[in-house]
């Protein structure tokens, strides 16, 4: 049956539209750098004491999501890279005109990475409203209420999504239509359904933090200033001196995430579903590496630039005897 399907469809040499190697690359290297900057977050919130409070717990769990994603992509990057071509234009075909079939990992990694990057967004502002609050009231914001709260919200809510979009089947090959080699809706559903899956299940989330954390780091800078404050001038207690590092976070996913979303939108007015062009492809490769650079991208942010991780592991690299000792942990009574 599989060989008579085969057969009935005329694969032509126009038709044999792939990514080039440089856009595997890319997501190959952002994914692999990602798991190591994920390990070392965790390595670093294990470790270095002095560093151990609310801000950089909430970190991790955004690292535990921006893993998956990582983890994911690269799945779905392999997966694509050790496809036969002419089984996978085959199934492009019947998928065309069935829109039922679709490949078990790629289903799979769909569901994954649709969940972590809707949790990663969440942790995103999540973090920035813990900070705003926390500078704000001078006061431990995120308590045990508010982390209940914030764990239902940031793993429910997307959890829930991603099984939506499971029960009415439109995970699977989008045949790289608004991603990079990976999955994510499936490309021979009507148009407008795939841009309204596409926008419920990551781009609409994705645009709304874009505003809500800028917002939030708009009013921080608004305050700081009404008060003739720097953010060292308040963060003691509750808040160490480099988290005002965090306040940047917004800075990073719009960075790594914006060609993706340029790249959605330019859909929706643009044809770009068979052969991409020239300003589609430079936007693929840009997309390819940062959508799953962002545990890579915290990982410089939040352990290399911060200078007592900095420190405490360079000391621990170099063996001098205790990791540093200079500050007593902040929130000592702060619950797992």
């Amino acid at each position: 049956m599989s060989s008579n399907n085969s057969s009935s469809v005329n694969i032509t040499v126009s038709d044999r539209v792939s990514l080039p190697q440089s856009v595997l690359i890319c997501t190959f290297v952002s994914s692999s750098l990602s798991i190591i900057g994920a390990v070392v977050i965790f390595i670093t919130y294990c470790l270095v004491t002095v560093a151990k409070n609310q801000t950089r717990r909430l970190l991790v769990y955004l690292t535990i999501a921006d893993l998956m994603t990582a983890v994911g992509n690269l799945i779905g990057a392999s997966r694509y890279a050790l496809r036969n071509e002419t089984e996978y234009l085959t199934s492009r075909h019947q998928m065309q005109n069935t829109c039922i079939t679709t490949n078990a990992v790629c289903e799979v990694q769909s569901f994954v990475t649709t969940f972590s990057s809707l949790s990663s967004f969440f942790w995103t502002s999540i973090i920035m409203v813990h900070i705003m609050m926390t500078l704000i009231t001078q006061r431990e914001w995120s308590n045990l209420r508010n982390r209940v709260i914030y764990h239902c919200v940031s793993w429910g809510v997307p959890l829930g999504i991603t099984f939506l979009a499971l029960s009415y089947d439109v995970l699977g090959e989008d045949f790289f239509t608004n991603t990079g080699p990976w999955c994510w809706i499936k490309g021979c559903l009507h148009q407008p359904k795939v841009f309204l899956w596409m926008t419920l299940t990551g781009k609409g989330w994705e645009i709304l933090t874009y505003f809500l954390t800028m917002t939030f780091y708009i009013i921080m800078k608004i305050y700081m200033w009404k008060k003739r404050l720097r953010f060292r001038d308040r963060s003691h207690h509750y808040l160490r001196e480099e988290d005002e590092l965090y306040i940047l976070i917004f800075f990073v996913i719009i960075i790594l995430r914006a060609a993706g979303t340029i790249r959605f939108l330019y859909a929706i007015v643009e044809d770009t579903n068979n052969t991409p062009d020239t300003f589609d492809m430079i936007l693929l490769h840009i997309q390819s590496f940062g959508d799953s650079a962002q545990a890579f991208a915290n990982c410089i942010l939040f352990c290399f630039r911060d200078t007592a991780v900095r420190q405490d592991m360079w000391n621990r690299v170099r063996g001098i005897g205790k990791p540093m000792r200079g500050e007593a942990p902040l929130l000592e009574n702060t619950v797992n």
